[in-house]
């Protein structure tokens, strides 16, 4: 692999020779540019910027977004790869997000802080198509073996179609004095970087006179891709005829426009609502929770007093504890499923025990673990050496198995999250468990610290949550405790003298009935949203609230109905 070498200059002019270029620099993200630039969907655009993954033609990839296995890389040098003529991109991106796919960069990072001062322009020059026609995608798939396995077992792996490849320049231009002081700072930083995921940086020594500073990279690199289902390449895709960039592109563009067409056209958002409970532990037996069951049938009624499209329940039992397996397996037909008919949104409502491992994800515990097991797992336990039948889940599991589905989704867990972390800090800032069930704290140091100390807490769990790229997604990831707290049963607001409920499911069930000012049913975004905190309001002595990383937006939309 060639060694890429980054250079910075002075910008007084682009030279070269380019087939057609943007007119006006506008300020859009560069997606939209690249669209419009050659009427292709920007939704489907995925950037690398700056460089991280070399996503040529062919490339086939694991469908989980948080790992993108590669099964086998494409080549360019591929004869049936089909290339387009030059083009050139220009853009005014003062939104890192309109930037950057993957990969972060000191110098980018400074640019973007200080956009009332500085205006970040991308130039993309020497640029061209690369792609694959269906019948070359087609072949690279079924020569496959791994490939094919995965198809077999209703994985549905993904494969670049097509790569956008050419030479990026970043110019940082000065708006006002204090931009020209911003663009000395971001120099001294470029000067002590030897090296960043960019490479090596050189500064012009003139920014005063120039008011701008820019760096780019030599040699093409792959700025952005697109990628298909590998399934739907191998099915559903004719490769009759003679594809080229154009009509290729004609193609799936039409084929995007005629599977979004019948949703479009809805007046409201469908939504799909399962619930799950793990109640039965045949080799575990004392921890048996029937509780988990009722909280699972009248999280249901809940769903199915909002009118949605289906309800689902999968309830574990004496005579059939839910195992890994069946969980699992159970996902799978859930996705096929919801190919052939889907919803705008699934709400997934888990209840059951929950084990913290010593990184701080959880592990959801099925009905088949061993005991042993799991006390040693709680000890050393790495998601690497998950094994099919060994009785747990993570979350991150079966956060993906539903990614699956291609739905946007809530999950809710309803279960334990004990964290020796965050005992640990609360420790050190001075404060203990107020009693057995840790549903209470009591602060013990200094009135005069309590603020700060507060906020060291709200650290911890800010670090706790960072370390899991699915719990900052779209699709929202909920859970009943916050780290560090037991998950108690509380009293049953639908029947007082029925079972206690998980607390989550407790706190849901007691809007059941409630009305808005305008004599309506409260929605049920709201009433999901009103129980949880968001990490960023972190702040409170009680540990007994639920906690999301999340990004609730999407819940907000599908569920506000």
């Amino acid at each position: 692999m060639k060694k890429i070498t980054l250079f910075i200059v002075s910008i007084t002019a682009i030279i070269g020779v380019a087939v057609f270029v943007i007119g006006d620099i506008q300020k859009k993200t560069i997606k939209d540019s690249i669209a419009s630039t050659l009427n292709v969907d920007s939704s489907k655009i995925i950037l690398n910027l700056p460089p991280k993954n070399a996503r040529f033609p062919g490339t086939i990839l694991s469908p989980n977004k948080s790992s993108l296995m590669v099964y086998t890389a494409g080549n360019l040098d591929d004869e049936s790869v089909l290339k387009g003529e030059k083009f050139s991109v220009e853009a005014i991106v003062n939104d890192m997000s309109s930037v950057q796919g993957a990969g972060q960069s000191s110098l980018l990072n400074s640019a973007f802080s200080n956009d009332e001062q500085l205006e970040v322009t991308l130039k993309i020059k020497d640029a061209y198509v690369a792609e694959l026609p269906v019948g070359a995608l087609k072949e690279r798939i079924n020569e496959n073996e791994l490939v094919q396995t995965a198809m077999k077992k209703n994985i549905d792996p993904i494969i670049v179609s097509r790569a956008y490849i050419g030479k990026i320049e970043y110019v940082v231009r000065a708006l006002s004095e204090a931009g020209i002081k911003a663009l000395a700072e971001i120099s001294k930083t470029g000067y002590e970087v030897e090296k960043t995921r960019l490479g090596s940086f050189n500064f012009s020594d003139n920014i005063e006179g120039r008011r701008e500073i820019s760096f780019s990279i030599n040699a093409p690199i792959i700025f952005a891709y697109e990628v298909m289902g590998a399934s739907r390449v191998a099915t559903d895709l004719s490769d009759q005829g003679e594809l080229v960039l154009n009509e290729l592109s004609a193609r799936r563009v039409k084929e995007i426009r005629d599977e979004n067409s019948l949703r479009a056209q809805k007046n409201h958002k469908s939504f799909g609502a399962i619930t799950i409970a793990n109640a039965h532990y045949e080799n575990f037996s004392s921890l048996n929770v029937p509780q988990a069951t009722q909280a699972s049938i009248l999280m249901e009624r809940l769903f199915e007093s909002y009118n949605p499209v289906f309800t689902k329940q999968l309830n574990s039992t004496k005579e059939m504890p839910l195992s890994d397996e069946r969980l699992l397996d159970w996902t799978i037909d859930l996705t096929l499923e919801l190919l052939q008919n889907p919803v705008d949104h699934l709400v997934v409502y888990y209840t059951g025990h929950g084990l913290s491992l010593p990184n701080g994800e959880i592990v959801l515990l099925q009905g088949n673990v061993n005991k042993d097991y799991a006390e040693r797992a709680a000890k050393n336990y790495k998601p690497s050496l998950s094994e099919s039948g060994d009785g747990l889940i993570l979350v991150e599991q079966l956060y993906n198995a539903l990614a699956m589905t291609n739905v946007p989704f809530t999950l809710i867990i309803d279960a334990c999250y004990p964290n020796d972390e965050m005992a640990a800090a609360l420790t050190r800032v001075s404060m203990l468990l107020g009693d057995k069930e840790g549903d209470e704290l009591y602060y013990i140091g200094n009135n005069a610290l309590i603020t700060d100390e507060l906020s060291d807490i709200g650290k911890v769990m800010r670090q706790i949550g960072s370390r899991f790229e699915y719990r900052q997604q779209d699709n929202a990831v909920i859970f009943s405790s916050k780290p560090g707290a037991k998950s108690g049963f509380k009293p049953n607001p639908i029947d007082p003298y029925g079972l206690e409920l998980p607390p989550l499911a407790a706190r849901i069930l007691k809007f059941n009935d409630y009305i808005d000012h305008d004599g309506k049913k409260i929605k049920l975004a709201d009433i999901i949203r009103m129980n949880i905190d968001s990490v960023n309001g972190i702040g409170e002595i009680s540990l007994s609230g639920s906690i999301t990383w999340s990004n609730l937006e999407v819940m907000t939309n599908s569920l506000g109905e």
